[in-house]
């Protein structure tokens, strides 16, 4: 009888852990209440860089992107970079500077948002 429940038990416990939720990717329902939909901290940069290759004279080699943003969790509504430009023999400028050149805003609705520090709010890019 212990090993019929012992047998049964571990059969339990790999049914179990193999019945859980199929992938969905990147894009998951974060907050069932309001459906809002959310996105990792990947697919918004991957996002991000296809958008700057799309635009004319896009230079991306003497950039490096840091996210700024304060998720704690692996994915949000919105994410934020910081492209800050690498200053190195092959790009120029002084290898002890460093400066941002520009900081964005991508949303899990696909939006991309560049900083206006002058009006000190993201803008659509």
């Amino acid at each position: 009888m212990h090993l019929l429940t012992s047998t049964i038990c571990i059969s339990l416990a790999v049914l179990l852990t193999a019945c859980k939720p199929l992938d969905r990717g990147d894009r998951t329902v974060v907050d069932n209440s309001t459906a809002t939909i959310g996105i990792t901290g990947r697919a918004t940069f991957e996002l991000l860089i296809v958008t700057l290759e799309q635009r004319p004279n896009a230079d991306l080699n003497c950039l490096q992107f840091l996210p700024e943003s304060n998720n704690d969790d692996a994915i949000a509504t919105t994410w934020e970079f910081a492209a800050m430009e690498i200053h190195d023999e092959i790009c120029g400028g002084d290898p002890y500077v460093v400066h941002v050149r520009n900081r964005y805003k991508v949303s899990a609705d696909d939006l991309v948002m560049i900083y206006d520090p002058i009006d000190t709010e993201y803008k659509p890019f």
